[in-house]
């Protein structure tokens, strides 16, 4: 009678996890996905694959990832916490409006060419598809943190210019810092100028330019 009675109290199934032991599950299974990532691809990578990685099974996987991308969505994201945690102290350092701009810029840069490996895992990942990076680049939360570009260069442009040409100027910027740190990564053989150099000389001339011209 007492061993049917301990049987019947007995909990079923798998223990629940606490949130901690969710998150550090989580954080081991991200961290495995980026070793793999950047040793194999994403593309080469699959579920079951990355199960073996982190010693579960792939329907443990599932549990906290409902697919591979959500998974590289995540690595993106803790990657662009980092660029931006840098960006507003070096922004936060700066009093000169014209400095601020020129000093983030060069950090945004800079960033990249110091992890080129994280530029290749967040820009460069094969087997991803635009739907995927859509969705990742409409979020409101990263929209906000690149911003910090936009604030700086209406800070440093004043009050003279309209909203139309800040948001052309805006995208001018990203354009021109982006395209820097992609081609000093990508195509490294080629003579380019110091970086630095490349950066002041953009900021400069997008500064003087008129867009209505």
């Amino acid at each position: 009678m007492s061993t049917s009675s301990s049987s019947k109290s007995r909990p079923r199934g798998r223990p629940t996890l606490s949130e901690q032991e969710m998150a550090e599950a989580r954080r081991h299974i991200a961290d495995c996905a980026l070793r793999l990532f950047q040793e194999h691809g994403y593309d080469a990578v699959s579920m079951r694959r990355l199960a073996g990685e982190a010693g579960c099974t792939v329907m443990t996987l599932y549990r906290y990832f409902e697919r591979k991308i959500d998974i590289l969505r995540t690595l993106w994201a803790e990657v662009f916490a980092e660029l931006f945690e840098l960006l507003d102290k070096v922004a936060a350092g700066e009093s000169d409006p014209l400095q601020r701009l020129e000093s983030v810029a060069l950090a945004y840069v800079d960033f990249w060419l110091r992890h080129r490996e994280r530029y290749f895992l967040v820009f460069m990942s094969s087997g991803v598809s635009q739907s995927d990076v859509s969705v990742f680049v409409g979020d409101d939360g990263l929209a906000q943190r690149f911003g910090l570009f936009r604030t700086c260069l209406s800070e440093a442009l004043g009050a003279g210019c309209s909203e139309k040409d800040l948001a052309l100027k805006e995208q001018l910027l990203l354009c021109a810092l982006h395209g820097t740190a992609h081609n000093l990564i990508t195509i490294s053989a080629y003579p380019w100028a110091a970086p630095d150099q490349l950066v002041r000389a953009a900021v400069s001339g997008i500064l003087k330019a008129d867009p209505a011209a």
